[in-house]
């Protein structure tokens, strides 16, 4: 039988990208774990990861992060049938985290000037939201 996971887990090396990332200050764990998870999915890509390090536990997750987390799996896998399996969900929420990270590292960390990164990434939000309010 297999054990429902009880923490979410980052890559053991993205840990060190997370408290890298100058947008991440002051950030929860969960909050990181969260925004990269989103960033990633809004970009489609996820990368499986190689060395689980675990960073959320699921006693810290309230009902709004759960809805997020079974939501975007749900949306990946194309079926609510994926809920009966919480591995599988973490397995693709722990995907989208890992790409997610990749990029925001990337792109906040190559040639921007200070605070660039920021509002390149408000205007990317403001973007999707009107994109999504025309359709």
């Amino acid at each position: 039988m297999i054990k429902n996971p009880d923490r979410l887990s980052i890559d053991r090396n993205d840990r060190k990208l997370y408290d890298e990332i100058k947008l991440f200050k002051k950030k929860t764990n969960k909050e990181k774990f969260l925004f990269a998870m989103a960033y990633g999915y809004i970009n489609n890509v996820k990368f499986p990861i190689k060395s689980k390090d675990g960073f959320i536990l699921n006693q810290n997750l309230i009902p709004e992060d759960k809805a997020l987390i079974y939501s975007l799996a749900i949306k990946d896998s194309k079926s609510p049938e994926v809920l009966l399996n919480l591995q599988d969900v973490y397995t693709i929420v722990e995907g989208y985290a890992h790409a997610g990270l990749k990029l925001l590292y990337d792109e906040s960390t190559t040639g921007v000037e200070p605070g660039s990164f920021s509002l390149k990434l408000e205007k990317e939000i403001f973007e999707r939201i009107k994109e999504k309010e025309n359709k």
